[in-house]
């Protein structure tokens, strides 16, 4: 992330005390882990200091700003301190001295300011996770040095003893070639002058200072050209002196845990801005940028890179400052014009051992953004430059490997894994390689070399993550293939003949999250593969928690919308409306959109309306005929309309429907439903003979339920009060219903009952007891079980079966619900009661 990506930057002012709490965007996804504190720098900019906080990962902060007491506190929530993190004092233009210290498990960050005239701003960057401050003055004190004069490094010292030599060789020579013209005296004399004009220039003392320097002595290096400085201001070595004095601060900061940079900046400024012609200034100009760029301003380091290249089209440093601009593009995601950078220098310099790097880090963040096409691109264009490197660097293999495993690819994917196993069995990746073979040959339905790979990777590291991995895919290896010929002494046949248990075991003791999100998926599965879908939608559900674009999400909601599916069309079936629509109701609590499929719209709409829910059921309807684009519906839905205007008494509506239907598609095998709406509405409307007339006419078509007809026979005859007709109907339901049904519908059911009240309501006592007691003892939980019972109590009166009625009346008054029909039982039984008393008295 660079300073264009800052998520939020807030700013305090001196004096006012204000309280700073930043939220990281992913605050909440690392408050269960600890953060580590790993390291922090420090480096100075010429109008500000920065403060760089290096983190394990991202993690919330506060800061506390003091300006009156001259402090800054930065509170590191649920944070550790590494062991070399200490803190330090030191010279600096805006801080005094750095506190750390680590308090239940917080960190804690003191910045001693030196003023009371500061601002700081914050802000926190990512890959690597860090927390950057800036202390800068309210009001720069001086305006910021032009970017020419910017920075300056010291080359090589033997350019300097090269320098020193030259000098001796021109004044030797001119020496010599006035030698002979010279007398003795003459000769002392030119001698002398030229050793005073030695000790004028501090000869001496610049090749001690020099040799310190070579000897890596860098503090008394400093200091003695720092005396140097002072005492040979018009030496021609003062220059050089000046360049050295940058590079030996800059050495010495480097050798820092924490390293400063400000004092090594201010002499590369200040040598530049003095000697911009001298020979070690393109040196410096390239030190100086990478300093910035080490310390993350990108802006300078960028101008600071691009002008040295611009300023000599031959240096020396070219290469690594154009590798330097690359770099930084990297890191600002800019990712195609870093590879064009890298392409341009390896036209120029085809074995640069830095853009080879810069490719492969490229290729690496394609990668970890999911941009397959352009990683696999470089991946291949940098083998082929450099065949060897999959040798040198095995874990490229794995990369490869898996974008070719996430394009399906997984021949080709099997050859990289395997590349990396054999190469460098030890590395990170190479566990996780080997299951990733396994789990290329079981997406290709191969069932037995998944088992062999399955099998080695879970003897491998016993109780570690990729082996339980491996222990969960040989469970899924026994689902899918249960046949294999496994032999007991060669594999671990446990997971694969039990790999239920063997899901439940690794969810007991999972080794991370993703390898119970892993097995969680994997047994809900299962289950859905066994058509067992209430239970994979249990399974399913649990992975919900994980965030929105993990894969365990998108899985989780992907298979909860396939296994409701399934399981709303197993019920519509079975004609079990209610469970059809608690399972929809239990779906849309979920809160993970809409079942869109067409024919579970359908099925849904049909359900409410089997339960009297028209106006819900026509919305659905209504999906379906918009998503419904191929007509394939259409006429099903033509038959619920006309059911709903049933329904709801519309029978003209309900004709008018099923004529348009019978008229359009003559041809279809549903046309006797059509009929029977039909039928059905003639019988709403009282035309009881258009109504029969259209039933019979059924009774000879196929595909119909003959049983179903008679009902609607038997219904009409009742409606004309034909009776006799109407029991004769109920009685041909009862006779050709199918007997091999375990549980017949509710028309069969009710036919029982209704035949036994017609005869009862003929007077045809005997053959309605029968029917009645009938009904009662296959379907005693029906509805009109209760009336059944009183006619059943009146049919005995009638026959004169006193006691047998008075038996039945007393149980139907303890146990009827139906207050009426109870009052109407109590008064049955005191009107029995009186007449027994009165034949008594008689």
């Amino acid at each position: 992330m660079t300073h264009r990506h800052i998520i939020r930057t807030l700013v305090g002012l001196a004096g006012l005390g204000l309280i700073i709490l930043l939220s990281p965007q992913s605050a909440v996804e690392s408050r269960e882990a600890t953060t580590q504190v790993e390291n922090y720098r420090l480096g100075s900019h010429p109008q500000s200091t920065r403060i760089i906080i290096q983190l394990s990962q991202d993690s919330p902060y506060r800061i506390l700003t003091n300006y009156a007491d001259q402090k800054v506190v930065v509170w590191i929530r649920n944070a550790t301190l590494k062991p070399k993190v200490q803190s330090i004092t030191f010279k600096d233009k805006h801080l005094s001295q750095i506190q750390v210290q680590e308090i239940k498990k917080n960190v804690k960050f003191t910045l001693r300011l030196k003023g009371k005239n500061t601002r700081l701003v914050h802000f926190v960057k990512h890959q690597p996770e860090q927390i950057v401050i800036d202390l800068k003055p309210k009001i720069a004190a001086a305006q910021r040095a032009s970017h020419e004069d910017k920075t300056p490094v010291l080359s090589s010292q033997k350019k300097i003893t090269k320098q020193v030599a030259r000098k001796n060789k021109q004044q030797t020579a001119k020496l010599s070639s006035s030698a002979s013209r010279l007398t003795q005296k003459k000769l002392r004399g030119a001698l002398q002058a030229d050793s005073e004009q030695n000790l004028k220039a501090g000869r001496k003392d610049y090749e001690k200072a020099l040799k310190l320097f070579q000897n890596k002595n860098y503090l008394d290096a400093l200091r003695a050209l720092q005396r140097f400085q002072q005492k040979y201001r018009e030496s021609p070595f003062i220059e050089n002196a000046a360049y050295m004095i940058a590079e030996a601060q800059y050495n010495m900061a480097k050798r820092n845990s924490y390293p400063n940079y400000e004092e090594a900046l201010a002499a590369y400024q200040y040598a530049m801005r003095t000697y911009p012609d001298s020979q070690f200034y393109d040196h410096a100009l390239f030190k100086t940028a990478s300093i910035y760029e080490d310390m993350e301003y990108t802006l300078e380091a960028r101008m600071m890179y691009s002008k040295g290249v611009q300023k000599d089209k031959s240096s020396r440093y070219n290469t690594a400052r154009e590798t330097g601009l690359g770099l930084m593009l990297i890191k600002e995601d800019k990712l195609d014009e870093a590879y064009e950078t890298f392409q341009i220098l390896l036209r120029k310099s085809p074995q640069n051992a830095d853009a080879k790097k810069g490719l492969f880090r490229i290729a690496k963040r394609y990668y970890e953004s999911r941009d397959f096409p352009k990683a696999l691109k470089i991946f291949e264009d940098v083998i082929k430059r450099w065949p060897d490197e999959l040798n040198e660097q095995p874990e490229v293999n794995f990369y490869i490997g898996e974008i070719y495993f996430n394009r399906k690819q997984y021949a080709q994917a099997r050859r990289f894994y395997f590349n990396l196993v054999n190469l460098a069995p030890q590395s990170p990746n190479a566990h996780r390689g080997l299951n990733r073979i396994g789990d290329t040959y079981l997406l290709e339905n191969d069932g037995m070399p998944a088992l062999t790979v399955f099998n080695k990777s879970h003897g491998l590291n016993p109780g570690s993550a990729e082996s339980q991995y491996a222990q969960i895919r040989l469970a899924d290896v026994g689902i899918r293939f249960p046949a294999l010929p496994v032999k007991d002494l060669v594999f671990q046949v446990s997971p694969y003949y039990h790999p239920y248990r063997t899901y439940e075991e690794v969810a007991e003791n999972p080794k991370s999250t993703d390898i119970l999100a892993e097995a969680t998926f994997s047994q809900g599965s299962a289950y859905y593969r066994e058509q067992r879908y209430l239970e994979a939608i249990e399974q399913f559900k649990r992975l919900l928690p994980f965030e929105a674009d993990s894969k365990f999400h998108r899985w989780a909601k992907k298979y909860l919308q396939l296994s409701m599916v399934q399981l709303i069309d197993q019920y519509a079936k079975q004609n079990g409306h209610l469970p059809v629509l608690y399972a929809y109701a239990d779906y849309l609590n979920l809160g993970i959109g809409e079942l869109n499929r067409v024919q579970t719209q359908l099925q849904i709409g049909e359900s409410y309306k089997a339960i009297g829910l028209n106006s819900e059921a026509l919305k659905f309807f209504e999906k379906v005929k918009f998503a419904d684009v191929n007509g394939a519906y259409t006429d099903r839905l033509f038959l619920d309309l006309g059911e709903i205007h049933l329904n709801e008494n519309q029978f003209k509506e309900a004709e008018r429907v099923s004529q348009i239907f019978i008229n359009t598609y003559k041809n279809s095998p549903r046309l006797p439903e059509s009929k029977i709406i039909l039928a059905r509405a003639y019988l709403g409307q009282k035309q009881y003979d258009r109504s029969i007339e259209i039933f019979n006419q059924l009774l000879d078509s196929k595909n119909v339920e003959v049983a179903k007809i008679h009902y609607l026979i038997a219904e009409t005859w009742f409606a004309r009060e034909d009776l006799r007709n109407a029991a004769r109907a109920y009685r041909k339901t009862i006779d050709s219903y199918d007997r091999t049904i375990r549980n017949p519908p509710d028309y069969v059911q009710s036919a029982y009952y209704k035949r036994g009240m017609t005869l009862h309501m003929q007077g045809q006592s005997e053959k309605s007891l029968d029917a009645l007691m009938a009904g009662r003892k296959l379907f005693p939980e029906h509805r009109l079980k209760n009336w059944a019972d009183y006619l059943i109590i009146d049919n005995l009166d009638r026959l004169h079966k006193k006691d047998q009625a008075k038996s039945e009346l007393q149980t139907l008054v303890a146990e009827s619900r139906d207050d009426l029909l109870q009052k109407a039982a109590q008064s049955h039984l005191k009107v029995m009661d009186w007449e027994k008393r009165l034949k008594e008295l008689l």
